[in-house]
């Protein structure tokens, strides 16, 4: 099996699976821990760690974060005494440059204090930041970076608008060159963290260019401040979580900003903005995992401690169950979350697909973990001082945060589909487009990373005997995928882009494969490292999670048969009449019945009214 590129582009393990290629050394041997790399690095994480947990209960009160919906400016400060602020600058600009591992750990430990200084970091630290310190001129990240490391001021990144979203090919806010070499931007952008108190803030307009001889528009990233005349926070809104954060509403009324406040090149804003948002991805998917980890912690000692029926609740079976399927999806989580950061550190793979499976699997997980959490609590969980109905709310956003889950699942299916569709030109040619305007696509052509492998459903990586049974069912799942994959090609042909049920299943299967060879990676190099007699628990969070994903895989292909058309053509028809309608239609007398006493009602009123005038 190919393990290089001859034209030396990054190839991606989940891309591959869609082709029926299976891309072993891009997870084995599966990478080892932070400890073992980088022990410097290890002992700055786990001062970082030491002091959050000392200040978690003192300086950090999650309950009044939540009911004042802010975060103390002591809070702040002590976070920029200690580096938390710092944590993805460079070293010669006061920060702490810490590797995407070692970042991931320190951002999982955050997740578990609280979610809203979480946000509050990873917009500061992997977005804001980030995209200075990736993209930056030299003046720019010696004018920037040292202000930001210090916590003199906080960073934010503006992307998301009212129209479009995310969508980084399609915002509407514009910018327009003066002849001093100056731009004027006009636009608004929606849900910007930090925004009403960032002083430096990663932006997005677009502009004319010219390309191959026409005038075109694109998106360049600005840097900008809020003292720049025409700048100003329309408000900040309410939420159902993350509370402590604030996410506000910007507005550029003919923004004045200079020269060379430029981030990157002029017309090449999508590139910043992707390569950001794939950090961004990973950045979530730790705290998700860190925050489901605490989830499973939380549910034990609650069980535990409550009794019913004479016994506590820990010794049913149904809450085994939840305690059991929570432990395995987190040990699988982390699996993928340690094959991520490692490919993001060594920086010779294409990671964006493997990122948003993450994010997508990690932020269901903490969704129903806390909702699990809620319902073992009982009565307990939905009620103030227990914290687990806060838990629960802050547990929400992720499935929007960064890419919705929707989306991303079209993300991971139209760009698996790409490269077995460039077989037949005109899908390959139509869906360029689509994928260009998700916001989301990765760099580089599918049809590079096509040459890059040879088809084979085939996983040379050597699996301890006790893992041969999960490794069989695993290739088979991957051939079947690929199969699948080549039939709704040649079924939908360019049809396939308006077909989002189809390509969500195939998503759906590609997440559990991704997720199932990163565990068997992951127990792979603990027996290595242990031995069988050691790893009896760690096989058993492997067999549940490997029988329970190739379920749900089955129940994805099966759902892709051709009989299951005919329930989504019900689908769509029961849609129709609910938009036609714009309510459930189905009568109910007795509402019926007030409505029409309701109408008669008015009709009386009116005459009335007509009578006296």
């Amino acid at each position: 099996m190919s393990q290089g590129n001859s034209n030396d582009t990054p190839i991606s393990f989940a891309r591959g699976l869609f082709a029926g290629v299976v891309q072993h050394h891009l997870l084995f041997p599966y990478p080892k821990s932070l400890e073992v790399r980088n022990p410097d690095e290890a002992r700055e994480v786990r001062r970082l760690i030491r002091e959050l947990r000392r200040m978690q209960g003192d300086i950090i009160d999650s309950e009044r974060i939540d009911d004042e919906e802010r975060v103390p400016e002591e809070v702040i400060t002590a976070f920029a005494e200690i580096g938390m602020l710092g944590l993805t600058i460079p070293r010669e600009y006061g920060g702490l440059e810490l590797s995407s591992a070692a970042y991931a750990r320190v951002f999982s430990a955050l997740s578990t204090v609280d979610a809203s200084l979480a946000v509050l970091v990873g917009v500061h630290c992997g977005l804001g930041s980030r995209a200075i310190a990736l993209f930056g001129s030299r003046e720019q990240r010696q004018r920037y970076l040292p202000l930001l490391a210090s916590g003199r001021e906080l960073a934010a990144y503006a992307l998301t608008e009212p129209e479009t979203g995310s969508d980084a090919q399609n915002i509407v806010s514009h910018a327009r060159q003066e002849p001093d070499g100056s731009w004027v931007l006009n636009g608004r952008k929606l849900w910007i963290g930090n925004g009403h108190r960032a002083g430096v803030i990663a932006t997005f307009a677009q502009t004319e260019v010219e390309r191959n001889g026409k005038i075109v528009r694109r998106p360049t990233a600005f840097i900008i401040r809020p003292d720049m005349p025409g700048f100003s926070v329309e408000g900040t809104v309410r939420k159902l979580g993350i509370r402590g954060s604030t996410q506000a509403e910007l507005s550029y009324d003919n923004l004045r900003v200079p020269a060379d406040h430029v981030l990157g090149q002029v017309g090449k804003g999508f590139s910043v903005a992707v390569h950001v948002l794939n950090g961004g991805r990973l950045t979530l998917a730790a705290g998700c995992t860190g925050a489901s980890r605490q989830v499973v912690e939380e549910m034990v000692r609650f069980a535990e401690w409550r009794v019913q029926f004479g016994q506590p609740i820990a010794s049913f079976e149904i809450t085994q169950r939840k305690l059991a399927q929570l432990a395995s999806e987190v040990y699988a989580a982390d699996a993928m979350l340690g094959e991520l950061v490692a490919a993001a550190d060594q920086g010779d793979s294409d990671i964006a697909l493997e990122a948003a499976i993450a994010k997508v699997f990690a932020s269901e997980l903490v969704w129903r973990a806390t909702d699990e959490m809620v319902q073992v609590a009982g009565g307990r969980g939905y009620v103030k001082p227990y914290p687990y109905e806060r838990m629960l709310r802050d547990a929400r956003i992720n499935r929007i945060f960064e890419g919705t889950n929707e989306i991303l699942r079209l993300f991971i299916g139209l760009n698996g589909v790409q490269g077995p569709a460039e077989k037949l030109k005109e899908i390959g040619t139509a869906m360029r487009r689509p994928l260009r305007n998700l916001g989301l696509v990765s760099g580089y052509a599918a049809s590079r990373v096509k040459s890059a492998v040879r088809p084979s459903a085939e996983m040379d990586a050597a699996v301890h005997v006790r893992l041969e049974e999960h490794r069989k069912y695993f290739l088979k799942h991957v051939a079947e995928l690929s199969a699948a994959t080549d039939r709704a090609i040649r079924k939908y042909r360019t049809g396939i882009l308006e077909r989002q049920l189809v390509v969500e299943r195939l998503a759906n299967m590609a997440i559990e494969l991704y997720a199932t060879a990163c565990v068997l990676a992951r127990t792979q190099a603990l027996l290595d490292d242990r031995g069988l007699e050691q790893c009896s628990r760690e096989l058993a969070l492997c067999d549940l999670f490997c029988v329970e994903a190739g379920r749900r895989f089955r129940s994805q292909r099966l759902a892709l048969d051709s009989r299951e058309e005919d329930v989504d053509d019900t689908r769509r028809d029961i849609a129709a009449a609910v938009r036609e309608e714009r309510r459930y239609w189905v009568p109910d007398s007795i509402l019926e019945e007030l409505a029409n006493e309701d109408a008669q009602d008015g009709a009386e009123t009116n005459r009335q009214s007509s009578a006296r005038t």
